[in-house]
């Protein structure tokens, strides 16, 4: 016996030792198979078909004996199967194969060990430390074989309901719109999918006006730094600072940590159910990634953004803090919001696109941007400064006038989640793709799975502009049948159009409506005068509406969605409050402000995953909250002091 030979045996006591083991584990393996066959055709669920392993290690057993002169190093390193779920039938078939297979074993296995050439030596050691290793992982949680058998289960059962007659929306919506399969996703996909050289404001410019020069895009840019570089998003300022490293990286998420975040989401769900959506997800090419601290990332200054934002609100050292920390991007969009309402609009268009750069920036190349399959989960925190990012930049774009750039941009912020769509993209979409006469488009989306799982996608701005968009299409009967459609399930709305467009014949008489009504109505009849500038489209609204309403009679509240909502969807109070529209504010009631403590940096964060909170040094804030008390404490003494002078006096 060769010394490698001695050196495979590892801990065992002796050769004879291991085949004897060996040989017991193949006579138990064949009493435990003929034992099941004598059962009732019934099969004992085990966490890995042992026999796979074996049948595939046989195999290689006994090519390997046939040839001459084969290399000893192939007959070492054997690839273990995957774990495959059998029916009932193959379990049979693989039960009689096993039983002719184990009488070769035993013909094998009856030799002595002074019978044994070496490579027989070595074939049987590599199959016996395969079984070892087979059944070590067998009895291991493996998360992408759970996975993987999984996805089979989804498939029967979504195979089933995908092949229904497509029902009416679902009244009902629970996070995570589950409705939306990925199935349904995937033959929806394009209508969230974008060309990324339409992520570039210049190439609207350049369709619209032509090519420009460099000088002319800066100066419809508004800001005062010309470009040097692009990016996949943006274009590099001359006067933003260089640096070294990346203050943010995109990762992608890993299924282990994607199941955890699942399973803390959906508590009501069984865990087999969770690893199937993923599996699905999987499937159909949906990634999932999470913005992670950088190199150049600062607990420091999110520890000082804390204390200046929400310890001790203080503007002044929130510029000085975005000197020192030039690419903080919370720090970069509160002081974006402050200047914004005092008025410096170019200023606050510069930092908004040095926030958006932080992001470009940070994505690497396996980032498939554009493809409506990249999802940022919105319970994380860097994630959703992200979102808050591109909702800014979409600000920005409309200020500009170039709508087509900031339709592609809500494609893209609605492609991260479009099931919970965190950001309310549903409540302004409409407008964009109007503006940039993209008529069929919205046509599309509103008759697509995007918007017809449930009710609450279906919401009042999208009904009411896909009317427009048939009339521009010139299918005017088509226009006609849609604002009915819009009324019967957003009846307010429709007479605040009329009343908003000066028709005051048909107020609205019945009973009040609830908040989410008011703020959903406001958001879109503030934009309504730009949808209808022209006199032929705004006559056929004002004139089929009135003829709706008077046809219809009373509305029945019964069946008014929205109106029946117990509570305002976040994502609409999220839209609303980020929207710096005063008539939409204005609809916000005033409990929310005084339950909930509002930080435009991160307007209602969910319950679960990371907050601020993750990213701040507690010592550092304990220590400031007790100078700010010591602080607030003599202050206090002093006005008493104060007063307490004045009265002797």
């Amino acid at each position: 016996m060769s010394s490698r030979a001695l050196k495979r045996l590892g801990k065992a006591s002796s050769l004879e030792d291991e085949l004897a083991k060996y040989q017991k584990k193949v006579e138990s393996d064949e009493n435990e198979s003929n034992d099941e066959g004598s059962s009732h055709g019934t099969v004992k669920k085990n966490a890995a078909n042992a026999f796979a392993f074996l049948q595939g290690s046989e195999e290689e057993y006994e090519d390997s004996e046939e040839s001459e002169g084969s290399d000893d190093e192939k007959a070492e390193v054997t690839e273990p199967a995957k774990h495959v779920a059998f029916s009932n039938g193959d379990t049979k078939t693989v039960k009689n194969s096993s039983k002719g297979k184990s009488k070769g074993k035993q013909n094998k296995a009856a030799k002595t060990v002074d019978d044994l050439d070496e490579d027989e030596l070595d074939n049987i050691l590599a199959r016996v430390r395969l079984e070892d290793k087979t059944l070590k992982n067998a009895s291991t949680n493996n998360v992408e074989d759970i996975l993987s058998d999984a996805s089979s289960v989804v498939d029967s059962i979504e195979h089933d309901l995908e092949t229904e007659e497509v029902l009416p929306p679902w009244p009902v919506y629970t996070s995570g719109g589950k409705l939306l399969t990925p199935k349904k996703f995937h033959r929806s996909s394009r209508l969230l999918q974008v060309d990324p050289r339409d992520l570039n404001s210049d190439r609207e410019y350049e369709n619209l006006f032509g090519k420009l020069s460099s000088a002319a895009i800066d100066d419809a840019d508004s800001t005062s730094s010309s470009t040097t570089r692009k990016l996949r998003l943006t274009k590099i300022k001359d006067d933003w600072l260089p640096i070294p490293k990346k203050p943010l990286s995109v990762d992608e998420v890993t299924s282990e940590n994607l199941l955890n975040l699942y399973t803390t989401k959906f508590k009501d769900d069984w865990k087999e159910i969770l690893q199937g959506d993923i599996a699905k997800d999987y499937k159909y090419g949906i990634k999932y990634y999470n913005v992670e601290p950088g190199p150049a990332f600062s607990i420091a200054a999110t520890t000082e953004f804390f204390m200046s934002v929400v310890v001790q609100p203080d503007h002044e050292s929130l510029i000085h803090l975005l000197q020192k920390y030039p690419y903080s991007i919370e720090t970069i969009l509160q002081v974006a919001c402050i200047l914004q309402r005092q008025g410096d609009n170019s200023n606050t268009n510069g930092l908004i696109e040095r926030a958006l750069f932080v992001f470009d920036w940070s994505l690497p190349n396996s980032f498939e941007l554009g493809n409506g399959k990249s999802r940022l989960p919105f319970e994380y925190f860097l994630n959703r400064q992200i979102y808050l990012t591109i909702f800014r930049y979409i600000s920005v774009l409309t200020q500009k006038s170039i709508f087509y750039t900031a339709l592609t941009y809500c494609k893209l912020l609605l492609s991260f989640d479009p099931m919970d769509d965190p950001y309310g993209v549903r409540y302004l979409i409409d407008y964009y793709a109007f503006l940039s006469d993209e008529f069929q488009y919205l046509i599309d989306f509103v008759n697509s799975p995007l918007c017809r799982c449930y009710e609450e996608w279906l919401t009042a701005p999208l009904m009411y502009t896909v009317s427009l968009c048939y009339f521009k299409l010139g299918k005017v009967e088509e226009a006609k049948q849609s604002l009915k459609d819009a009324y019967l399930r957003h009846p307010f709305t429709g007479h605040q159009i009329l009343e908003k467009l000066g028709d005051v014949a048909h107020p609205w008489l019945l009973q009040d409506v609830n908040d989410a009504v008011k703020i959903g109505t406001a958001m879109y009849t503030v934009r309504l005068k730009s949808l209808v500038e022209e006199p032929e489209l705004k006559n056929f609204l004002t004139r089929e509406l009135a003829a709706v309403i008077e046809k219809t009679g009373k509305p029945n509240l019964g069946a008014y969605y929205t109106n029946n909502l117990e509570n305002i969807p976040e994502n609409l109070v999220r839209n609303a409050v980020l929207s710096n529209e005063s008539a939409v504010m204005a609809k916000i009631p005033e409990s929310f402000w005084s339950e909930n403590d509002v930080y435009e940096f991160d307007v209602l964060p969910p319950q679960i995953g990371t907050t601020i909170y993750n990213y701040v040094d507690d010592n550092q804030i304990s220590a400031g909250v007790m100078q700010n008390t010591m602080q607030a404490e003599e202050i206090r003494q002093l006005q008493d002091l104060l007063q307490q002078n004045v009265v002797e006096r």
